[in-house]
């Protein structure tokens, strides 16, 4: 049995997509962000489609550069090739993206 003054915490009043919404702008590790907009349904997050955008479009380069853990090929997948903010990236991630399907 659960006493009672604990039971507010097992739930909540809150929307799962003001959850996702709230964790990827309070939340400053990439890798937490992604998650927060690329493993979930992208209708939890497209009230902030554009702060998505902006965030992938910012951090491209540096995630190509660093090659984090996180960007694995699944993520990569997910994040729209629009949003890549130069040419030249847009066109690697497409021949990338074209190699993987084969």
């Amino acid at each position: 049995n659960i006493e009672k003054k604990y039971r507010h915490t097992f739930y909540s009043t809150g929307r799962g997509k003001d959850f996702t919404i709230r964790n990827f702008r309070e939340n400053r590790e990439d890798a937490t962000k992604a998650g927060h907009s690329f493993q979930i349904s992208k209708h939890h997050w497209m009230s902030i489609e554009e702060e998505v955008r902006g965030w992938v479009e910012a951090n491209w380069s540096k995630w190509e550069e660093e090659k984090p853990k996180w960007l694995d090929e699944n993520m990569k997948a997910k994040i729209p090739v629009e949003w890549i903010q130069t040419k030249e990236a847009r066109n690697e991630e497409k021949e990338r993206r074209k190699s993987v399907r084969k």
